[in-house]
């Protein structure tokens, strides 16, 4: 039987040591993964580096998280972003799944029509960040970061940062 390091030597020679980093970057990511699914009770999603032009996005019918390569080679931004893409999962399912305990089900729904409408991307507007969607998986990710890691994060807006923290005070 190979060892990790035999192994590892193997897969750099074919592929290259970038496409190792990003390998280890990714499997560094399975444990908080696997957290943030079971604290948000879904299922748990395959992770893959992809050329992208915003930082992260997820495919709800596919259901996988896709994350641009610097961001998923700076751990923390990894993190954030992971976090981020499965509160939109979850937000998802709560619509698809009719889950009328979720105090904001009607918000987020409108979120997800106005993302249709508007080609599901990041069009860097202040509508685009004022969605209750995207407010809520902001919060999350600021909230859950500290909450199970002990990482406090701050959006570069420092307004949309003092948002952030009063959604967290009345939902979390």
């Amino acid at each position: 039987m190979k060892s990790k390091e035999q192994i590892d030597k193997e897969f750099i020679e074919a592929f290259g040591e970038e496409q190792f980093e990003i390998l280890e970057a990714i499997n560094a990511l399975d444990p908080i993964s696997k957290e943030v699914a079971e604290y948000l009770e879904v299922p748990e999603l395959p992770i893959v580096v992809e050329p992208i032009p915003e930082d992260s996005r997820i495919y709800y019918k596919e259901e996988f998280i896709v994350l641009r390569k610097d961001i998923a080679l700076n751990k923390l931004e990894a993190m954030k972003a992971v976090v981020h893409e499965y509160r939109h999962y979850y937000q998802f399912l709560c619509i698809k799944n009719e889950k009328y305990e979720e105090p904001l089900l009607e918000e987020y729904a409108q979120g997800f029509i106005y993302m249709i409408e508007h080609g599901n991307k990041n069009d860097g507007t202040d509508e685009y960040y004022s969605l209750i969607i995207e407010i809520d998986a902001f919060a999350f990710q600021k909230y859950f970061l500290k909450e199970v890691y002990g990482i406090e994060t701050h959006y570069p807006n420092k307004e949309y940062d003092k948002i952030l923290d009063k959604f967290i005070k009345k939902f979390y």
